[in-house]
Formats: structure tokens, C-alpha cells, sequence
């Protein structure tokens, strides 16, 4: 029997088993494949399955593997053969699969840190379109006894001999971040806004009808593994424990910021917007989590460093970076001895919860790397190795003032920077530097540099507009 003592141990802390398999763009993949799945079923059969974040009991939903087209983005052998696969490219020139090659290629989502090519069941489409969206899978090998469990299976069994490996739609990558999040906006108590998130989320999942959209919907009629009817998701096992964090409501509000900006900004931005935002709230809400059970009274300061050099203020960051993920690993710590004092006579389970009461080891690994490498992923450390500190690459950046400035809202430099201290505890001036226990940290002429440096930041990705009178505006999209 698996040992599940990690899982529990991370489920009872952070309401979600956060592990580094399904760290950083894996979350929003995860949660829009899941928002796409609804739509399809809802589509399929309005009256017996839910619609796109209807509230309820289960969540059924219907998945795309996209699989043929991730074999042919990454080389990976189509084990069907050319017959079948003459069914769904043209054959008679090599400059069909090549092209195909080239495009799908380039729309694989980066994972940072990644050192080699993944194979295909590791590697996964950037959802810029409906059509695009899909679900996770991993190869499987192929036996007799499949033949005998369904026309599904029967006709696959027709396809490949037995004891081949071939793709089958399952979770591997995928680790529950994206259904936690799925929860946070399906349960939203606020109704208005989540008509508002359910209107935006639809048109990114919903088919685009664009070549590329008509393409992928192609290829994906001639993927090995297929849902023949909506599997029925569950996110009961999911807390959101929202009288700890803050983070929950956040992740609402900004995506619904994000989502509803359908006149005025491409559903390509908006989808990347959303793909920086969700797994950012998550690695926020470990954070907020971990502190709250280790009694960390004072809400958490981040120093993000905007400059070019090393600096006392980098040095700071780094130490705050390094305070973070040892309030993740005490955290947890604590959660374990919890967990051993409830099974009391239960030595097994003692024993078991143990390995999670040392502050080092392999034990506390995984949920802590997912902090760290989430932030990485989505732009917000400044690299997924090294030294390390908190930063906004563009992208990320990009999707913070999108989900923090409402549309047709502009709003003056000062008062942002107020805004994103007050909202998510985020240090970047000396203004609102003096309001943190940082302030006694960094020198203000210090700060007063890297103010201007984020000025100048969100000036180039053009969401900043610098007027006559001295006086900055901020937008949550370029004009």
C-alpha cells in the first residue's frame, strides 16, 4: 500500500496537495482544462450536466487529450502508424508534418528550470484558444484484456498491437491546484461578479472558430484517447479554509478583473494574464497558510526588487525569500505533530507523521518547492536556481495590474503602490515602505530608486502613462 502520509499531512495544512509535479503553469492549465471540460459537457447535454461554474454537489466534465498534436510538437513516435495518421495529416509531402511541427512547437508552454525536452505527455499547448485547451495524459501500455472494456477500447485495440505504449488520458502532471481554483470561483459568494467571471471565462474556453482553432479541433477528432462521455469531477476533498487567507477572494477579484476585459484586450493576453495570476494567488495562499499555523502575527511583506544591481534592498529580498520557505517547511512541522497527536495508540501513523517533524529532508521537499517554483514560473522570483529574490518580470507584472486595476480605471502611481501593499502585502517605494516592519531594513533613497525603476517598468510594457503635470496613471491595460 502507497504511503499517502505526505498527501494527508499537505491536504490537512493548505486544503490542496501542493507538490512539485503540479507547480507553476500547470495550475492554470489544470483549472482551464477542467472550465473547458464543463462547457463541452453543459454543451452536450444542457439538462444533465452543470454549466461553467454553476455551483453543486460535482463538477462533470469532458476531456480533451489533445494528444496527436503533442506527439507531432514534440517528434514523439505516432504508434498507430501512418495509416491511421494518413487520416488526419497529408502524407504525401514531409513538409505537411513539418509545418505542423514548427507550429505546434511553438505553442508548448515553457516550464523554467526545465533542462530537457519532455516527452509529449510532458509537454503542453498554451490554451490561446478555446480548441487549444486540453486535459492531462501519459502513455500506458496497451493489453489484451482492454479490447473487452468497451467500444472505446475495442476500436483502440484495432489500432496498435498489444503491449505497445500509448497515450491515455489521466492526471499525472496535474495535482488538484487547478480544480482548487475552479472551486474558489465556483463558490463565490458574490453573485454579480461571478455572472461577470462566468461571461469572460466562457470566452476564453468556449471554440474560437479561428484557423488555428479549426486546426487544432481537427487533429484532435484523431487523438488516440478520447472521452467518450463527461467524467464526473470532485473537489470535496479541497478546503478553502477562507477565514485564514485572503487569498481565495483575490484570486476572484483579479480574474474576474482579467476575464472581462473582452473588448479591450486579446483573448491571447487575457489568457496569459490569467495563466500568471491563478498559480500566483496559490503560492500566496501556501504562504498566507503556512504563517497563520506557525502564529506569525504580522501580515507577510514582500520586497520586490525593480533594479539592475545588487543592493542592501536584494539582500533583504533574498532574506525574505529564505524566511518564507522556512515558515513553509515550520508549517508544516507543526501540522505533522498536530496529525500525530490525534491518532493517539496509533504507532503506525506516529511513525509516519514523524518524517514530517524535521525541519530537513526529503519529507517537507516537494510542498516547498512548489512555493518557490511557482513564483519562478510565473515571473515573480527573478530565477528558478541561485540567488534568489522577488521581483515582476512583464508578463507577470502585466497580470498583477490587470487583475488590481478595474477596466476603464486609471489610477495615480502613488495610490497603486498603496493598493498593492494593502491588498497583497507587496513593498516597492519608500512611501509605503515607512507602513512595513521593512522600512527599518532599507535605506529610503534606496527604495525611492527602485520606486522609480518599477515606474520605469510599467512605463515600457505600456500601463503607465506620464502626463505634463508631473502626475503618473496607471491602467490595467495598455491604451
Amino acid at each position: 500500500m502507497a504511503d499517502r502520509s505526505k498527501a494527508e499531512v499537505v491536504l490537512r495544512l493548505f486544503g490542496v496537495n501542493l507538490e512539485q509535479q503540479g507547480r507553476g503553469f500547470y495550475v492554470p492549465l489544470e483549472m482551464l482544462a477542467i472550465a473547458r471540460g464543463v462547457y463541452l459537457a453543459h454543451q452536450e447535454d444542457p439538462e444533465k450536466f452543470a454549466g461553467l461554474l454553476d455551483n453543486g454537489a460535482g463538477t462533470a466534465y469532458k476531456r480533451t487529450s489533445h494528444d496527436l498534436a503533442r506527439r507531432i510538437a514534440t517528434k514523439a513516435r505516432i504508434v498507430e502508424g501512418d495509416e491511421e495518421l494518413g487520416k488526419a495529416v497529408e502524407l504525401d509531402s514531409p513538409e505537411t508534418m513539418e509545418t505542423l511541427h514548427a507550429l505546434f512547437s511553438s505553442l508548448l508552454v515553457e516550464i523554467p528550470g526545465r533542462r530537457s525536452q519532455p516527452s509529449w505527455f510532458g509537454a503542453h499547448i498554451y490554451p490561446f484558444v478555446g480548441e487549444l485547451i486540453h486535459y492531462d495524459a501519459v502513455e500506458r501500455r496497451v493489453k489484451q484484456i482492454d479490447a473487452k472494456k468497451g467500444a472505446k477500447k475495442r476500436k483502440q485495440a484495432t489500432k496498435v498491437a498489444v503491449g505497445i505504449n500509448a497515450p491515455s488520458i489521466e492526471r499525472y502532471l496535474f495535482r488538484d491546484g487547478g480544480s482548487w481554483a475552479y472551486k474558489v470561483l465556483r463558490v463565490d459568494p458574490d453573485p454579480d461578479r461571478k455572472e461577470a467571471t462566468r461571461q469572460g471565462l466562457r470566452d476564453l474556453v468556449q471554440d474560437s472558430g479561428t484557423p488555428l482553432g479549426n486546426l487544432a479541433k481537427a487533429l484532435s477528432a484523431h487523438d488516440f484517447d478520447y472521452d467518450e462521455a463527461p467524467v464526473e469531477g470532485s473537489d470535496t476533498g479541497i478546503e478553502l479554509y477562507e477565514d485564514f487567507s485572503p487569498w481565495p477572494d483575490l484570486l476572484r477579484e483579479g480574474t474576474r478583473n482579467i476575464v472581462t476585459r473582452i473588448a479591450t484586450v486579446p483573448r491571447a493576453k487575457r489568457t496569459e494574464s490569467l495563466m500568471h495570476w491563478v498559480p500566483y494567488c496559490l503560492a500566496r495562499h501556501q504562504l498566507h497558510l503556512a504563517r497563520t499555523k506557525v502564529g506569525a502575527t504580522n501580515r507577510e511583506s514582500i520586497l520586490l526588487d525593480f533594479g539592475n544591481e545588487a543592493t542592501p534592498l536584494r539582500r533583504e529580498s533574498q532574506k525574505n525569500l529564505a524566511g518564507f520557505r522556512n515558515d513553509i517547511v515550520n508549517a508544516i512541522n507543526v501540522q505533522a505533530r498536530v496529525m500525530i497527536d490525534e491518532v493517539e495508540g496509533d504507532e503506525d501513523k506516529k511513525r509516519r507523521y514523524g518524517r514530517f517533524t524535521k525541519e530537513g529532508g526529503t519529507a517537507v521537499f516537494s510542498p516547498r518547492v512548489f512555493f518557490t517554483e511557482t513564483l519562478a514560473a510565473v515571473g515573480a522570483l527573478n530565477a528558478t536556481a541561485g540567488r534568489r529574490h522577488f521581483t515582476m518580470k512583464p508578463p507577470m507584472l502585466e497580470a498583477l495590474v490587470s487583475a488590481t486595476v478595474a477596466q476603464d480605471v486609471e489610477m495615480e502611481f502613488d495610490k497603486f503602490c498603496t493598493l498593492l501593499y494593502e491588498k497583497y502585502g507587496l513593498v516597492i517605494e519608500d512611501k509605503v515602505a515607512a507602513a512595513s516592519p521593512l522600512a527599518y531594513e532599507v535605506d529610503p533613497s534606496v527604495l525611492d530608486h527602485n520606486g522609480k525603476a518599477f515606474r520605469e517598468k510599467l512605463a515600457a510594457i505600456g500601463l503607465l502613462t506620464q502626463y505634463s503635470d508631473a502626475t503618473s496613471m496607471v491602467r490595467g491595460e495598455p491604451r
